[in-house]
């Protein structure tokens, strides 16, 4: 995989607030940066991943630090970074440098965006580890090290070229369904998966649901899945949810579909803006005991509040894909 690093850096002219260097202007306690976060995975067919820095206790004065590439800690390599014509630093390599204005305020973050490109299909993961150094106008905090993990075994993947593929549609209320669409026709430029309640026909909110085939994820690790996503016109509610389900029998009807037990996971999504535009959805990580089974299946669910303008949005969904950490045995 290679990474082509894109660094955000805002700052402005500082002032001199009396304090030292490093102190927060109340004179009381330390001005830190640390990462956001000590670690996160992403899978290679995400568009980009973010490596955040945030400042506490700012001393009202421009804070700067490097963000460096640790060669020794690290499994990969620079290259798979981009980080191999990068600046030469003891035993790493500089990634970037954030710059905090003076007048940030505790909690302000600053980020570094990694644009990522597969150079390999079903490459294994691999583990970065960034430091913090260097550090002007502030000390490093206790978040001082980013374990970056990247790639992953694609298990699942459906684009929707050939219909809905192995996912089943469900209407548990209404008479809207999930079907394909696309976009530019013809030919066809971007099939999609597409669910809309505005012409519903029974003047009944939607509730229609879009169910993934079973998935042993006995037999997986570090499971996460991906999609993109994307909507048009509005209504009160956002209107599409991702759930999973390890006790859903697979019947394919309202019955079974209505008495599973659905764990709602659509906090960890990115959702679109609306206009249509298409969004990585990031990475849904369903690694958790709770979603362990033999039979473990993800749903799309699309509702509505109404029918009229203003009450139905029109959402669509496409590169739907489950990667895990590990090959799961033939078969699976």
């Amino acid at each position: 995989m290679l990474l082509a690093g894109a660094l955000l850096i805002t700052g402005c002219d500082g002032f001199d607030s009396g304090a030292p260097p490093t102190e927060a202007t109340d004179g009381e306690t330390a001005a830190t940066v640390s990462f956001t976060e000590g670690g996160f995975s992403a899978v290679e067919s995400a568009d980009s991943i973010s490596i955040g820095v945030t400042i506490n206790n700012p001393p009202g004065r421009e804070v700067s630090v490097e963000v460096l590439y640790a060669n020794g800690a690290s499994a990969t390599d620079p290259s798979d970074f981009g980080l191999t014509n990068s600046e030469q630093v003891g035993a790493g390599r500089l990634a970037g440098t954030v710059v905090f204005p003076d007048t940030a305020t505790t909690g302000n973050t600053q980020t570094i965006r990694l644009g990522i490109a597969d150079d390999e299909e079903n490459e294994p993961r691999e583990e970065g580890i960034f430091a913090l150094q260097n550090v002007q106008n502030a000390t490093i905090g206790q978040t001082n090290r980013l374990a970056v993990t990247i790639g992953a075994i694609r298990v699942f993947f459906e684009d929707f070229s050939s219909g809905l593929g192995a996912f089943t549609p469900v209407t548990l209320q209404s008479v809207t369904t999930w079907e394909t669409g696309s976009e530019g026709s013809p030919p066809p430029e971007r099939p999609y998966a597409v669910a809309s309640g505005f012409q519903s026909g029974d003047g009944v909110a939607a509730d229609d649901w879009l169910i993934s085939p079973s998935f042993n994820f006995n037999v997986l690790e570090e499971e996460t899945l991906s999609f993109q996503n994307a909507f048009g016109f509005s209504d009160q509610i956002r209107g599409l949810r991702v759930k999973v389900s390890t006790d859903y029998d697979g019947g394919g009807d309202s019955t079974s579909v209505a008495s599973a037990t659905w764990t709602d996971v659509s906090d960890q999504v990115t959702f679109s803006d609306g206009n249509f535009n298409f969004v990585g959805s990031g990475d849904v990580d369903l690694s958790a005991a709770e979603f362990q089974s033999e039979s473990t299946y993800i749903a799309f669910q699309y509702v509505s509040s109404g029918t009229a303008s203003g009450q139905a949005k029109d959402w669509q969904i496409d590169n739907v894909a489950l990667t895990s950490s590990t090959q799961p045995p033939e078969g699976e």
